[in-house]
């Protein structure tokens, strides 16, 4: 916390269970009990991609999705009316459909492709548009969080599993080229690479429209904001929840896809603030990237979230989008984004009254955290992964 009671009231971290037992390297899901300060967080997986898929590969086939193996050579449209009518294999299978998601990735081989729908680019704001990934092994003790760490064009994360360390460097290719960013990264390995190098290319931003036609656009096939907070995995829930709530009544349900488009767009625009918000707020300027990122004006409902921070600490609540205010907060303080005032409620508070009641809850987290297992012995005694 900031202002004249730092030093009686401590750093906001002592007030996040989460941050308290991470830092400890402690773990375990929060209880039932809304009583209780351990049912107040929520957590998140570190999990192999690849499993992963096969995994959900295998649920899906086992309940009767039949899955066709192929490569698609060419697209056929109604001449009526635009729509898709079938897919051609290379082996020169055809497939027809009243409906169509299109998941072929950064291709958009159907919603862009084919039926031009558009994509809104954000790079101004979202530089990074390349990215190195490279898997190593680690005998360190395992960590219950990620990293994310800035580097002079971009920044690294760190990614704890069991049986290895998943690395990248997200870059800005107008401020460094793939061989530097893989020489760069390499030398941060705190372990033997366990693969070659994958190098990425992406474009900050999202389809114009996700629903064209008789065409849903999921994953990376709709768009792509920067893996800064890994958000891809939460936007193809949240597409296919969409899709659900608003399943098509016949093969081009306009009224179904504007209300689609539009939810979608929210929650691409708002991760896109939250992200942005990463760049905006540094204070580095050390190397031409950050200066870039932070004379850069961001976008005008950003800049109205950062005004109202910086004048009373409040952040805005909105119903669509994933990032609430403990997020928010955390990049603002972070950042060194702090409130000219106090909130007017809290200000009217007693101060001896609440500094009193922020020390019962400090003390009340800590004794929390110091109850929970070691996230080591949660996974061995819980989900240990079999030995590879």
């Amino acid at each position: 916390m900031h202002g004249g009671g730092a030093d009686r009231v401590g750093s906001i971290d002592d007030y996040a269970l989460p941050i308290v037992a991470a830092r400890e390297g402690r773990f375990a899901p929060p209880v039932d009990d809304r009583r209780s300060v351990l049912s107040t967080y929520d957590y998140a997986y570190h999990f192999d991609a690849g499993l992963y898929a096969a995994y959900l590969r295998r649920f899906a086939e086992a309940r009767g999705v039949t899955r066709i193996d192929g490569r698609i050579a060419s697209v056929a449209q109604s001449p009526e009316d635009g729509t898709i009518r079938s897919v051609t294999l290379e082996d020169g299978r055809e497939i027809a459909g009243d409906f169509f998601i299109d998941c072929s990735g950064f291709r958009g081989l159907l919603i862009e492709q084919t039926l031009k729908a558009g994509y809104t680019d954000w790079s101004r704001w979202l530089p990074c548009d390349r990215a190195v990934a490279l898997p190593c092994a680690s005998d360190a003790p395992k960590r219950a969080y990620t990293q994310a760490v800035a580097l002079e064009a971009g920044w690294r994360f760190r990614i704890p599993l069991q049986h290895r360390i998943g690395n990248g460097y997200v870059y800005s290719s107008a401020f460094l080229d793939a061989d530097n960013a893989e020489t760069r990264l390499r030398g941060l390995l705190e372990g033997e690479a366990l693969k070659e190098a994958n190098h990425l290319r992406f474009l900050a931003g999202h389809g114009t429209r996700n629903w064209a036609a008789n065409c849903v656009s999921v994953g990376l096939a709709s768009g792509f904001i920067e893996p800064l907070e890994s958000t891809s995995i939460y936007l193809i829930q949240a597409a296919i929840t969409k899709l659900t709530e608003l399943w098509p009544a016949h093969a081009r349900d306009a009224p179904a896809a504007r209300a689609f488009n539009r939810q979608m767009d929210l929650q691409y625009e708002r991760i896109r603030d939250f992200i942005i918000l990463h760049y905006q707020a540094t204070q580095r300027d050390d190397s031409p990237l950050w200066r870039a990122v932070r004379e850069t004006p961001p976008p005008d409902s950003l800049a109205e979230r950062i005004a109202l921070f910086r004048e009373k600490g409040v952040v805005q609540d909105y119903r669509e989008g994933l990032f609430q205010h403990p997020s928010w907060i955390a990049v603002l303080l972070g950042q060194h984004v702090t409130p000219a005032r106090a909130h007017p409620l809290v200000a009217a508070e007693d101060p001896v009254r609440l500094r009193a009641g922020l020390q019962r809850m400090r003390d009340a987290i800590r004794r929390a955290a110091d109850s929970l297992p070691t996230q080591d012995a949660y996974i061995a005694r819980y989900c240990a992964a079999e030995a590879v």
